[in-house]
């Protein structure tokens, strides 16, 4: 294995790791947790008020995350 393709591989894991880390945080069932650590602020208010649009917000973006995430676990370069 050469340089540039140990390089490329790390490169495609630590992608993959945080595809990972990004679908963790936001799993639509954190949303309670993201509301109760928010309390207080304008995003948290925001999220309060408008908690449908942020649950089909996290629901999209935690579905292309681990779709991703898995991609790049599942590859083999």
């Amino acid at each position: 294995m050469n340089i540039p393709t140990a390089m490329q591989a790390a490169r495609q894991r630590i992608g993959a790791y945080l595809f990972a880390a990004l679908a963790l945080v936001t799993c639509p069932c954190h949303l309670p947790i993201w509301l109760a650590l928010l309390a207080g602020t304008t995003a948290g208010a925001y999220l309060g008020e408008h908690w449908v649009i942020a649950a089909l917000g996290l629901t999209t973006l935690f579905a292309l995350s681990v779709t991703r995430a898995l991609h790049a676990f599942g590859s083999k370069s």
